[in-house]
C-alpha cells in the first residue's frame, strides 16, 4: 500500500510537470512562431535581392499545384518586369536542399543561391555547393544545366549537385511558363535519378588500368577480377540452327557466340571468325579505343583495326564506367549522351553506365561511328527504331546490315537492346531499380565492411538481393523467372524457325522468275520487318527477364509480318 501511494504521488507529479512545461513551451512557441517566419520571410527577400538587386518589388505569383515550387515571385523596377525568381527544395543527399534561382527577361540564369539555416549536405563535400565555384557555372546559362556539360558537378558530391541541378531547372521551367513545369519537360522530381557526368573530350587521355586502382580499392578489385570465372561460351549458330539462314549474307550466321564475362572482350572480338575492317568494332570492347575516340572524334572509327588492336590491351574496366575519376559515373562514349539528348537527367547513372554498350547500335554509313538509331527516351521503342532505320537512306535505300544474297531482303542486325528493353513501355521495374541495384550487389569484406561488388551477375544469383528486395512481391524468384524463360524461349524459338522458312520460300519465289520485282519487294519489307522484331528480342540476353511484356509484342508482330509475307507467296 506504502508503495502504490508513492507511485500516485510521482505519477501526479510528473503529470504536473508536464502540464505546465508543455503549456510554457507552447506559449514560447506562439510568441516565437512570427518571429521566426518573419526571419525566414526576411532571408528569403534578401537573396531574392542578391539575384536582382535593382528590383524595388517582388510580387508573388500565383502557384499551379504539383509544381514542386515553394514560391515564385516576378521582379518589378518601378513598376516594369526585370525578371523572375523562385525557390524549390529538392532531396540532396544527407537532407533538403533549399534552392532560390534567377531567370531574366531572355530565359538565362541570373544567379543560383543554395542552402539555409537546415542545409545539413556533408561539410567540405557537398557544402561545396553553397560556394561561387559551383553555383557561379549557372550564371548566364540557358537552361537546362545538364551535368557534365554546361555544368560540373563537384567530385564526391553527385547528388547534391545533381539536386542543385533538377532544382534550377525546375525553377526555370516553372517561370518561365508555369503550366509546363508539371509536365516535366526539363524537369526531374524531387527526389531524382543519379545524374550522369559526361566525359570531356578534344584531349588525349591516359587510361588507369583497374590494376593500379587495386591498391586503393582492394575489395573492388577483387570482385571484378572474379569476372573472369564467367568464361563458357555457347555457340549460337549450333544452338539456333535457323540462323544459318536468317542471318544469311552476313558472318553472324557462320560465327556467333555468347558473350563471356567483361574481362575477356578483347580476347573475344580479335579471335572471332567475323572480319573486321575497321577500329568502331572496338567500341564496347576496351576503354583503349573510348579514350581515343574521346580524343579524335569520329576520326578514330575509320582507324584500321589491326593499327587499333596493336593500341589495346585493357578490357571493359573502370575507366569505361568512371573515367579516371573513382566513385563518380560518367558516360564516356557520348553516342549515350547524344542520343538521349534533353532526355539524359531523367535516366539514372547506372543505367547509362550500363547503356553505353547494352544498347542497339549502328555504325553511321557515312562516319563508321557507333551510333544509337533514336534521340530521346520517346524513340527508344522497337517501333521508333525500325522507323528510323526505314528512314535513314543510303544510296537510295533504306539503311540495312546486311543483304540475304537468296532473297533481296535488305536486314537489320540488331545488337544486344537491354537498355531499351528494360527502360521500355511494359517494363516493370524500370522506375523502381536500377542495371546496378540487380546486377551488382552489395558485399561485405572481412573487416565488416560494405562495398558495391564488381562482378556482374543475374540476380538469381544473389540470395541475399533475392531475401531482402524480392521476396516482397515475388514468392518464389526463381521459379517465376525460370518459368518465364522458358516459355519466351520457346517462342523465339518457334517464330525462329517461321523466318527460316519465309527465307527459304521468298528465295524460291525469286529463282522462279514468276514474281513481279514489285511483289517481291513489298514480300521483302514484310520480311525485314518480321526479322528485326524477332532478332530484337532473340539478341536481348534477359529471354524475357527484363521485359516480357515488350518481348511478347515484338514476337506477336514478327508473327504477323510472317504471316502477311507468307501469304502472298502463293
Amino acid at each position: 500500500m506504502k508503495h502504490w501511494r508513492t507511485y500516485l504521488k510521482y505519477t501526479v507529479t510528473l503529470a504536473l510537470t508536464c502540464v505546465v512545461v508543455g503549456g510554457a513551451l507552447g506559449a514560447v512557441n506562439h510568441i516565437t512562431e512570427p518571429i521566426i517566419s518573419a526571419r525566414k520571410l526576411a532571408a528569403a527577400d534578401s537573396s531574392r535581392l542578391l539575384l536582382f538587386p535593382d528590383a524595388d518589388k517582388f510580387e508573388p505569383m500565383e502557384l499551379v499545384e504539383g509544381s514542386g515550387m515553394d514560391n515564385a515571385y516576378t521582379a518589378l523596377k518601378g513598376g516594369e518586369v526585370i525578371g523572375h525568381v523562385g525557390q524549390a527544395t529538392v532531396s540532396g543527399s544527407q537532407g533538403m536542399v533549399d534552392v532560390i534561382s534567377g531567370i531574366d527577361l531572355e530565359g538565362k540564369v541570373v544567379g543560383v543561391i543554395v542552402g539555409s539555416s537546415a542545409f545539413s549536405e556533408t561539410n567540405g563535400i557537398g557544402s561545396k555547393a553553397k560556394e561561387p565555384d559551383f553555383t557561379n557555372q549557372f550564371i548566364g546559362l540557358e537552361l537546362p544545366a545538364k551535368p557534365g556539360q554546361n555544368v560540373d558537378a563537384i567530385t564526391g558530391a553527385t547528388i547534391t549537385s545533381t539536386a542543385v541541378i533538377n532544382a534550377t531547372n525546375l525553377i526555370g521551367t516553372y517561370l518561365q511558363d508555369p503550366s509546363a513545369a508539371p509536365s516535366g519537360a526539363v524537369t526531374i522530381s524531387a527526389a531524382p535519378p543519379r545524374a550522369a557526368q559526361i566525359v570531356k573530350t578534344g584531349t588525349a587521355v591516359k587510361v588507369t588500368a583497374a590494376a593500379e586502382w587495386a591498391g586503393q580499392y582492394p575489395d573492388i578489385y577483387a570482385s571484378y577480377l572474379a569476372n573472369s570465372e564467367n568464361r563458357e561460351v555457347h555457340d549460337y549458330v549450333a544452338d539456333y540452327p535457323m540462323l544459318s539462314k536468317v542471318y544469311e549474307g552476313m558472318a553472324f550466321n557462320k560465327y556467333y557466340s555468347s558473350a563471356r564475362g567483361h574481362v575477356y572482350t578483347i580476347e573475344d572480338v580479335t579471335s572471332t571468325g567475323r572480319p573486321h575492317a575497321l577500329a568502331n568494332c572496338f567500341s564496347c570492347k576496351t576503354p583503349d579505343f573510348t579514350a581515343k575516340v574521346n580524343e579524335l572524334g569520329d576520326a578514330a572509327y575509320r582507324i584500321p583495326f589491326e593499327d587499333m588492336q596493336a593500341q589495346v590491351s585493357e578490357p571493359i574496366s573502370c575507366y569505361n564506367c568512371h573515367a579516371n575519376t573513382p566513385g563518380e559515373l560518367v558516360v564516356t562514349h557520348t553516342y549515350v549522351s547524344d542520343a538521349m539528348g534533353r532526355d539524359l537527367m531523367k535516366v539514372d547513372a547506372e543505367n547509362l553506365s550500363c547503356a553505353q554498350c547494352h544498347v542497339e547500335y549502328y555504325f553511321n554509313p557515312a562516319t563508321k561511328a557507333t551510333s544509337l538509331p533514336y534521340t530521346s527516351l520517346e524513340t527508344m521503342t522497337p517501333d521508333a527504331i525500325l522507323a528510323y532505320y526505314n528512314n535513314t537512306s543510303v544510296e537510295g535505300q533504306p539503311f540495312s546490315d546486311y543483304t540475304n544474297p537468296r532473297t533481296g531482303v535488305r536486314q537489320i542486325k540488331v545488337q544486344h537492346p537491354e537498355f531499351e528493353t528494360f527502360m521500355g513501355p511494359g517494363s516493370q521495374h524500370a522506375g523502381d531499380y536500377t542495371c546496378a541495384n540487380c546486377h551488382m550487389g552489395q558485399a561485405v569484406n572481412a573487416q565488416g565492411e560494405t562495398y558495391i561488388s564488381h562482378t556482374w551477375t543475374s540476380p538469381l544469383d544473389n540470395q541475399a538481393l533475392i531475401d531482402s528486395t524480392c521476396s516482397a512481391c515475388h514468392a518464389d524468384l526463381r521459379k517465376e523467372t525460370e518459368e518465364l524463360q522458358e516459355a519466351m524461349e520457346r517462342r523465339t524459338y518457334a517464330v525462329g524457325y517461321e523466318l527460316e522458312r519465309l527465307t527459304d520460300t521468298l528465295a524460291e519465289a525469286v529463282e522462279s522468275g514468276a514474281y513481279t520485282e514489285d511483289q517481291l519487294n513489298e514480300i521483302r519489307e514484310l520480311a525485314r520487318n518480321a526479322q528485326f522484331y524477332w532478332d530484337f528480342v532473340f539478341v536481348e540476353n534477359s529471354e524475357g527477364a527484363h521485359n516480357s511484356q515488350l518481348d511478347n509484342e515484338c514476337l506477336d508482330k514478327a508473327e504477323e509480318y510472317f504471316n502477311r509475307a507468307m501469304a502472298l507467296l502463293h
